[in-house]
């Protein structure tokens, strides 16, 4: 326990130094143990990749104040509750989350400065998806919005398994560099979790 705790705290401080490696290595490490806790909050299957997202998304915006925390473990899950229960709150589920959430307020005294650099940000991804060739466009919707699998979009676009692959990578370093742009420096892995099977 005392061993995961010194790793995971290394890996903290490697991401707040931007090390691309160590957020990877983090992302592996805590989406299988993150996942089912998600599940289990939320009782739906869809919006689990994309809570992990905004969680990690989250993660590497705020990077700069990783170095304070003292028990990754700990921040991780609480990160997860918060996510998954703002989730239930949007989705009108208010008075319990609400209940649930108050216990944790005092730990989250950045959330709304976060949730307004994550709704930037989001805002940004959907200009650059929005810029993207037609097709290159098209591809990047199946995948991220409609869920399917590249052999799924080929077998539905008449393409190769392979030109699909390749459109969203292309995509993705797009989307990575309008950010980069608007000064806002994403590991391509928070862009590509969903299009993964990481679950």
């Amino acid at each position: 326990m005392q061993h995961d705790l010194a790793q995971e705290t290394v890996l903290f401080n490697r991401i707040a130094e931007g090390d691309e490696a160590a957020f990877e290595a983090l992302f592996h490490l805590y989406v299988p143990r993150i996942s089912p806790v998600i599940r289990q909050i939320i009782q739906e299957e869809a919006p689990v990749k994309d809570i992990v997202q905004e969680i990690f998304l989250g993660l590497w915006m705020g990077r700069d104040k990783l170095p304070e925390v003292t028990s990754p473990r700990n921040w991780i899950f609480k990160m997860t509750y918060h996510r998954s229960y703002s989730w239930l709150q949007k989705q009108g589920v208010r008075e319990k989350a609400r209940h649930l959430l108050s216990r944790e307020e005092d730990e989250y005294t950045n959330i709304t400065e976060d949730s307004l650099s994550l709704t930037e940000t989001a805002r940004l991804i959907q200009e650059a998806i929005a810029q993207l060739p037609p097709q290159a466009r098209k591809i990047y919707t199946l995948s991220r919005d409609g869920g399917f699998k590249i052999a799924e979009i080929a077998e539905q676009l008449n393409l190769s398994s392979q030109t699909i692959k390749n459109s969203l990578v292309r995509s993705l370093r797009t989307i990575r560099e309008y950010l980069v742009k608007h000064g806002i420096i994403l590991p391509l892995l928070v862009l590509s979790c969903c299009l993964c099977n990481f679950f």
